[in-house]
């Protein structure tokens, strides 16, 4: 995993410097730009390296061995091997072991369909020195950011976080939609919008081509047009979905440094714990494979969301080795604003559990982790259970969600607890006001000229028209908009920041196109029954992960103890920045409002924590715009 930057229309050796030091923490590992020579196309390619793969091969700037193609590359390129092998077939001549190196020749060979082949995550830059043309790509589900920011009539920067872009602009101003995006966390990160005005994201799944000073956007992944056809059998479902699931942590865990896993004891990161178990017991791993048996689990002391004696089954079942993270919320090396700042984007939880976690997997000595993100957005890990209702037709059916959606709550199961007819007729008409909401705030946007809303509902417009968005259930249709649209977008954002703080790469093996497609070509009953939510994930990992985990129906996502924080180890660090803020005097107002109600509570819930985040995170994102991680 790396950090990338450049100009294209321009040399600067200077600005080269400068964003190389703000993506230094990408790639502490090597540091290095090229500049076009005089009487050629002005461009800088700026590159910083995390050495995963063929650590003494690979270094970029990456040229062709004619010197007219030049790559800088972040990511990785899981099947890398089969496709040399099909490269090496044309005569393609390699000079390293390095996926970096495929990438090229495979883009040379067969353009941006090449990608189509690729099993992996990845955003770059190809630069083609005899037409003076390059490509900007983002990998299918925009696990890798790039942004990128216009100047003038022909010259572009683009660069991995925002952060290295605004160091060399040298002005920052908010979105002209800011406050839409603190309101709506979810809103924008699928969209090309950022909070940062003239700074744009390349979309999940699009590229971008520059040539001759022209700059235009397209679309080369749709997962819609992805999907396959699948049998009736469940059991085949079940059984089809592990082999690719086997295969795509098999596939991540090629890895010339130590690979560990962040373990919090949930369903997801212990069926990717597992699976790793079992593959490291009945396959041959070569000895790159073999040190596999980090995790790291964070540990809140004395509180409702700590999860570590769950973790620590799930390691001990699979011979890893277990270190547990305390997390200190008086961090010194990360306090609210600089954290803000460093994620550059709000979100509705803070940032430095997962900060402080991924930095001391760092300094356990592991650069790679294989961690569970992307089931629960594929199968409804979080609230949007009842969706599933739009699907029933028998009342058995409506009773067995009702119930599967109480117990991630209590974690009973209890299908026939009660008669639910008044559930069905109260849910019914809530969806019908809420369908009226939607659609009168519809209106309203139609009139309010707001290119985020406007941007994001002809992506979903677009998917909405499509053949196989109209024959998926209408559950289905729900996990895909969190999938590509919301959530995940959002998530994966953050991950990225959270784990690149220290150098750490995190691969994803739910986010493996082919158990994406497929999961999505399944009909909603693979997805939620048999009295559990992700039915088909519990089901495939059975005799490989403890039923004690497997068949847990709580639900505990990776958050911070907020309230307990506020009313302690934080309050005298928000009650100083509430006094010291030079911000709009209104909305530090209503910071310091919310401050004072949440101190007149007696005992502070979760739910209280997280209400006075939401009404904090304004003024201090505003607060953070003046940190130096900008500049």
């Amino acid at each position: 995993m790396c950090g990338i930057s450049g100009f294209l229309g321009y040399r600067g050796e200077q600005a080269a410097h400068r964003m190389l030091q703000k993506l230094y923490h990408r790639g502490p590992d090597h540091q290095a730009y090229w500049i076009s020579p005089d009487g050629e196309y002005p461009v800088t390619l700026c590159h910083t390296r995390l050495s995963i793969i063929d650590l003494s091969g690979g270094v970029q700037p990456f040229h062709s061995s004619d010197q007219r193609y030049t790559l800088v590359f972040n990511g990785e390129i899981y099947n890398h091997v089969s496709l040399r092998k099909e490269l090496e077939a044309k005569n393609y001549i390699f000079s390293t072991s390095s996926d970096t190196e495929v990438l090229l020749y495979g883009l040379i060979d067969q353009g941006i369909d090449f990608l189509h082949k690729c099993n992996g995550m990845w955003s770059f830059c190809f630069w083609d020195r005899l037409l003076n043309s390059a490509l900007l790509v983002r990998d299918r589900f925009g696990i890798k950011p790039l942004y990128y920011s216009i100047i003038g009539q022909n010259q572009i920067v683009f660069a991995s976080e925002i952060k290295a872009i605004t160091a060399v602009l040298g002005s920052i101003s908010p979105h002209s939609h800011i406050n839409y995006m603190l309101r709506n966390h979810f809103a924008y990160e699928a969209t090309s919008h950022t909070v940062i005005e003239g700074i744009k994201s390349i979309p999940p799944g699009f590229f971008a081509t520059y040539c001759h000073s022209q700059v235009s956007i397209e679309r080369w992944w749709n997962t819609l047009d992805n999907l396959t056809s699948v049998s009736d059998s469940y059991r085949d479902h079940v059984e089809h979905w592990q082999s690719i699931f086997r295969d795509a942590v098999s596939l991540r865990m090629t890895s010339d440094v130590p690979i560990g896993t962040a373990l919090s004891g949930g369903l997801d990161s212990s069926s990717v714990v597992a699976m790793m178990s079992s593959i490291a017991n009945n396959q041959r791993l070569n000895d790159l494979q073999k040190d596999w048996q980090h995790g790291f689990c964070s540990h809140y002391p004395n509180s409702s969301l700590d999860e570590l004696a769950w973790a620590e089954k799930v390691a001990d079942d699979s011979g890893v080795n277990l270190t547990c993270v305390t997390i200190d919320p008086l961090n010194t090396n990360t306090d609210l604003l600089s954290s803000i700042a460093f994620t550059e984007s709000p979100y509705l939880t803070p940032a430095l559990p997962m900060l402080q976690t991924y930095s001391a997997i760092k300094a356990h000595g592991v650069s790679v982790t294989l961690d569970g993100h992307g089931s629960d957005e594929m199968f409804s890990g979080y609230g949007h259970i009842l969706k599933a209702l739009y699907c029933v037709k028998k009342r058995k059916e409506f009773l067995e969600i009702m119930a599967i959606d109480d117990s991630t709550r209590t974690g009973i199961f209890s299908p026939k607890e009660r008669l639910r007819v008044r559930d069905l007729a109260y849910y019914q008409l809530k969806n019908l006001l809420f369908a009226s909401k939607a659609a009168i705030k519809s209106s309203f946007n139609a009139f309010s000229f707001n290119p985020i809303v406007d941007e994001l509902e002809l992506r979903r417009k677009c998917d909405a028209s499509h053949e196989s968005f109209r024959s998926m259930d209408p559950f289905s249709r729900v996990l895909f908009g969190l999938f590509h649209h919301t959530i995940l977008p959002t998530l994966l954002r953050n991950y990225d920041r959270y784990s690149m703080y220290s150098g750490v790469e995190v691969r994803m093996p739910f986010m493996d196109y082919r158990l994406v497609t497929y999961t999505y070509s399944l009909p909603w009953t693979s997805k939620l029954g048999g009295g559990f939510t992700k039915r088909i994930q519990r089901d495939a990992l059975k005799g490989v992960l403890g039923d004690y985990v497997r068949l847990r129906r709580d639900k505990i996502g990776w958050n911070a103890p907020m309230h307990e924080w506020f009313a302690g180890p934080w309050s005298d660090q928000v009650q100083s920045l509430l006094c010291s803020l030079d911000i709009d005097p209104l909305l530090l107002s209503k910071s310091k409002l919310a401050w004072h109600q949440f101190n007149s509570i007696q005992t502070p819930t979760f739910t209280d924590g997280q209400r006075l985040w939401n009404s904090l995170l304004p003024a201090l994102w505003y607060g953070s715009l003046s940190d130096s991680s900008w500049r």
